[in-house]
């Protein structure tokens, strides 16, 4: 007997990749005013293929210390609403700078959604133009024994769980030494040039080296 497919109904659950290595950790955050968004799927497949951006909107990377950025999700019971989820995202970005301060500071202020790519590959969005997140964020100068540096966090509540993405991303070139990075869901990183030329495609946590007049190493996480 065959039976319709509900994409919402029981089924059985279990990880195809479940034999493969399973590495705890996230290789990379970006975050994008919630803004910037033209519309948003709140219902449907939980997977998300494709953003609705408004024109020139991009995604801005927390470049943060490696081990540091870490993803919890946590329901939370809202007595007679129901259950939402909490989300929070935390990393530690190194030393003080004053183009780094600088950048952190209007931060609190805004509403974001975030994109994170996990070191198994897998990318998920979190947060909601209309359940977005805030970024908090605090300074020590540390110790003799122990590194100064920010560490921040990017947290709020949402109705559904995160979304696995599924699409691309375009990262801002703002604040990197070189244009503009084409993110994509198998965990892979196109460099381009602010004109748009595209330099190389690089698997992620791997690395290349520019040569032009001077040389420069990039890790893309």
């Amino acid at each position: 007997m065959a039976f319709a497919f509900d994409p919402f109904g029981p089924r059985n659950l279990y990880n195809a990749a479940a034999g493969e290595d399973n590495l705890g950790g996230l290789a990379a955050v970006w975050y994008t005013p919630a803004s910037n968004f033209r519309s948003w799927p709140t219902l449907g497949e939980l997977r998300i293929a494709a953003l609705d951006l408004v024109e020139g909107a991009a995604w801005y990377q927390l470049l943060s210390t490696r081990g540091s950025l870490s993803y919890d999700q946590k329901p939370k019971t809202l007595a007679r609403q129901g259950t939402v989820q909490t989300q929070k995202l935390a990393g530690a970005i190194p030393r003080h700078a004053a183009e780094l301060a600088a950048g952190l500071e209007p931060l609190p202020a805004g509403q974001y959604v975030a994109l994170y790519r996990d070191l198994n590959g897998q990318v998920q969005l979190v947060g909601t133009p209309t359940e977005p997140l805030e970024l908090s964020y605090a300074y020590s100068a540390g110790t003799e024994s122990r590194r100064n540096g920010y560490d921040w966090t990017l947290q709020g509540e949402t109705v559904r769980v995160a979304r696995p993405y599924l699409g691309s991303w375009l990262v801002s070139e703002r604040g990197l030494e070189l244009g503009e990075l084409q993110g994509t869901g198998d965990g892979s990183v196109q460099l381009r040039t602010v004109g748009g030329q595209l330099l190389a495609t690089v698997p992620a946590g791997k690395s290349i080296i520019l040569k032009s007049g001077f040389k420069l190493g990039y890790e893309i996480v």
